[in-house]
């Protein structure tokens, strides 16, 4: 299923700032709902309704084709990158383990963490409404999370950035590299995230 659209904006900020190859744009935040259909996917399955609606199983739209040169792809865990069945919620609920659980009732996470890829206090900071969630570890999920997360938090808080994202015209977000390493349970190394700088390998080309 081909995209209604292309945010341009965000892919340049993928491109140019995250340094990510096309196939490796993996959307993790939308501003609205109707960003989310317009740019992610469709709804095939309210798991939480209300206004706004809570939970939502997305089919998503076709990524650009892998570089099958790309050291990440040989990962088992690249697989969760670009599922075509995704699980988004608001930034505000708290429900999201269970609406994840109606969606992939035969998942076993029993002992994993459903993680917003996307910080929730740093999304509310962006003005990002819907968020994907993703099944990881314990360990993942703890290392990613302290020192690094408090910084994001306190960058977005200036008043300079305060005013940078209220002006921005990006209408979702791609994953950074910080994101894609978490996403693919590998600890992401706290504050100074040097896991993160070491693969970077993943997403050159040999």
């Amino acid at each position: 299923m081909k995209p209604k659209a292309v945010d341009k904006h965000a892919k340049k900020i993928a491109t140019k700032k995250f340094g990510l190859p096309p196939c490796v744009h993996i959307p993790v935040a939308a501003r609205t709902e109707e960003a989310l259909h317009r740019y992610i996917g469709n709804t095939t399955r309210v798991l939480a309704g209300g206004k706004p609606k809570k939970a939502l199983l997305i089919n998503c739209f076709e990524l650009p084709p892998k570089n099958i040169k790309l050291p990440i792809w040989e990962l088992e865990n690249s697989k969760i990158l670009r599922k075509q069945y995704q699980v988004w919620v608001h930034v505000d609920y708290s429900e999201y383990r269970r609406a994840y659980l109606r969606a992939f009732p035969d998942k076993k996470v029993s002992s994993l963490v459903l993680d917003h890829v996307l910080n929730r206090r740093v999304a509310r900071l962006k003005d990002f409404r819907y968020l994907r969630i993703v099944p990881i570890s314990r360990a993942a999920n703890s290392s990613s999370g302290g020192l690094s997360e408090k910084w994001a938090v306190e960058y977005h808080s200036s008043s300079r950035m305060k005013k940078i994202n209220e002006n921005s015209p990006v209408k979702i977000q791609y994953a950074d590299l910080a994101d894609i390493v978490k996403m693919l349970d590998i600890k992401t190394g706290g504050k100074l995230q040097k896991p993160v700088n070491e693969a970077q390998y993943l997403v050159d080309e040999p």
